[in-house]
Parts: structure tokens; sequence; C-alpha cells
């Protein structure tokens, strides 16, 4: 639906899982007219022994994914994310034609015989697939857009090595819980940089704090997870981050 797909790493059935979702497409989910939730359920050849997929594979299962999409996806079906755990990938859709899915996906994989797959649908008007298994949750999402900031400082000829000045920005429904979310942040490290009123939505009081941390793939979780859940503890939203480039 749009192109703003990523990944993230979880547990599927306490198994180790990766799920590849389209974030854009929540904006204008549930669509009415693509009520039934389709599947395809992929037997990977050359799994790794923690289910999860191997480079051996990576070309054969780049080329059934495009494949499907190529075929399959068109004004009466949208593709919005695939779960890869326990051996197995499966690929979640949305159509307004769930009679005749199974007709189609065999004809999308009439080159790929040597794979085992499984299809089916169920009704979802409510799009709860999409909305409670593949679209990831607070904590998660966090990860995501720590993973694009450091992405976009790389670009710019970041090497991620050197601490500096971050800048972190949360807001609250109330003064009294800025205050009480700053003491905690206070206790952590982190200084106020300024406070930030905000008239738009329910959040109206914003504040800006900052510490010195190194912004790499290993240690920003553990800057901003904290933070997170302080903001979470007073009913706050955390906002995400920025600093310097340092080349």
């Amino acid at each position: 639906m749009t192109d703003n797909w990523d990944f993230y790493a979880t547990r599927v059935d306490d198994q180790p899982a990766s799920i590849f979702v389209d974030l854009g497409a929540e904006s204008a989910a549930p669509v009415a007219l693509l009520a039934h939730m389709a599947y395809v359920r992929l037997y990977m050849k050359h799994p790794r022994p923690d289910g999860l997929s191997s480079n051996d594979e990576y070309d054969a299962l780049v080329g059934l994914e495009e494949a499907m999409e190529a075929d399959l996806v068109g004004d009466d079906v949208v593709y919005v994310g695939r779960n890869t755990s326990n051996g197995c990938r499966d690929f979640y859709f949305y159509t307004s034609k769930p009679a005749s899915w199974e007709v189609k996906v065999r004809q999308a994989l009439v080159d790929f015989g040597g794979y085992e797959y499984d299809v089916g649908n169920r009704d979802d008007a409510e799009w709860s697939t999409y909305f409670n298994f593949l679209l990831p949750g607070e904590v998660d999402r966090q990860r995501i857009e720590n993973r694009r900031v450091c992405e976009s400082l790389e670009r710019h000829g970041d090497k991620l090595v050197v601490a500096r000045e971050i800048d972190h920005w949360i807001y609250f429904e109330s003064p009294e819980a800025l205050e009480t979310c700053l003491a905690e942040l206070e206790a952590m490290g982190f200084k106020m940089r300024a406070k930030h009123p905000n008239s738009q939505g329910k959040m109206p009081y914003g504040v800006q704090v900052w510490r010195s941390d190194i912004p790499s793939y290993d240690n920003i979780d553990d800057v901003t997870l904290p933070l997170l859940r302080a903001a979470a503890s007073q009913k706050g939203d955390y906002d995400g981050w920025e600093c310097a480039v340092e080349t």
C-alpha cells in the first residue's frame, strides 16, 4: 500500500521471529472493501537452526515474494506484511475476493514448484491480523525509529563512535506529570534543555532533555527505552531524539 516498510525482531509462539510490515498502511486501515485476510504459508527449504531464513535461500525467497506481489496485488488485493519464524515464511494480504484466493496463489507460484505452501483466508473487516500481530508495539516501534536515525547519521558520514549531546522530546497531559518525570530523568543523568508548550492534541506540556551518549546501533536502545518507560509511567509520550553529526 505504501513505501514505508520496515522490519523488527520479536518472538512468535516462543520462537525467534522477524516481521516485515507496511507501517504506512496504518493510516488508511482498515479498508472496508478489503475485508478478508488472506495468507500464504511457505515452508522454507533451508532455514537456519533458529527457524529464521538463511543466506543460502535469500535469492529464492526474494524471487518468490516478488512473483506474488506482481501476480496477486491489485485493486482487490493488498500486501501488508510477512512473518518469518519456525522454518516458515507467512505472507499476509487483504482481499475483496477470497473465493478465488487459492487459484490465484497457485498461478503466482507455478514457477516455484519445489516449495510446499499452504493458503487460507478468513473474514477480518477490522484488520485485526495487521493491527494486533504485524504492527510493532511501542518498544519495537522505538527500536525501528532508533535504527532509522542511526542510518541517517551514517549516510551523512557519522561513524557512530563519538559521544555527543543527544536531545530528546517528551510530552505530557499535565505540568505535574512533566515535573514528576523530569525529576526521574535528572536522576538518570539527563538535563533539561527547555520546556515546549504544545497547543496541539492531548499532550500540551513538553520538555526537551539531553545527555551525552554514543548514538550507535548497540547503544541507543539502552538510552531511549528508559525514557520511553519513564514517560509512560506518567502517561506521557516520548517523541524521539536527534543529535549533531560527528564525522
